[in-house]
């Protein structure tokens, strides 16, 4: 921190010089260069620049851990992607492990939790709005749980523990995760509008 300041300030001091020669090359008349310096005003002058250079180090910080927490909970979200990614590339084989899949979901339902840790660090988002993601998340992964793990004799079959889905479940199955895939991107974008 030390070497930055002082950087900064020597910095200054380069330009001070060569506006001060630019000022004797260019005299126009209303640039005066007295050989005498006020105290207080040089004391004002080192003191203002003192004070941006703090300022500014303290903002930039104070906006680099932001952003960095930011990217923490945006990541942990991409996670939750990737399960959905992983069941889809599951669900298009014909024959999958019935375990995985409900593996997977059951994976995905418990990410979930990011959620609370979101409402507790960013207090910034409404309760209405907290909840609503939420609901609609937890809502849409129970569906897409129903979709795969209900097993019926028309779209749905196990056997040996291999699970064989119809082309309509298949598709709804898409659907939902396309659902869900939409709430985690709405709430991506809203942590980056904070």
């Amino acid at each position: 921190m030390k070497k930055r300041i002082n950087k900064y300030c020597l910095l200054a001091i380069i330009i001070f010089s060569i506006g001060v020669c630019f000022g004797k090359l260019f005299d126009y008349g209303y640039f005066i260069l007295t050989k005498e310096i006020s105290i207080i005003e040089s004391i004002t002058l080192f003191a203002t620049i003192g004070l941006a250079i703090y300022v500014v180090k303290i903002l930039e910080k104070e906006v680099q851990d932001i952003r960095i927490k930011k990217d923490l909970y945006i990541a942990k979200i991409s996670e939750i992607e990737t399960i959905l990614e992983n069941i889809e590339i599951l669900i298009e084989y014909p024959n999958i492990s019935y375990n995985k899949i409900i593996n997977r979901i059951s994976v995905c339902r418990s990410k979930k939790n990011i959620f609370k840790t979101i409402k507790n660090n960013f207090k910034q988002i409404k309760e209405d709005e907290f909840n609503n993601f939420n609901n609609n998340f937890t809502n849409n992964v129970n569906y897409l749980r129903e979709l795969l793990t209900l097993i019926d004799e028309k779209d749905v079959f196990v056997k040996d523990d291999i699970v064989t889905y119809s082309n309509n479940r298949v598709n709804e199955a898409f659907t939902k995760i396309s659902a869900i895939k939409d709430i985690l991107f709405e709430i991506k974008i809203r942590i980056n509008n904070l």
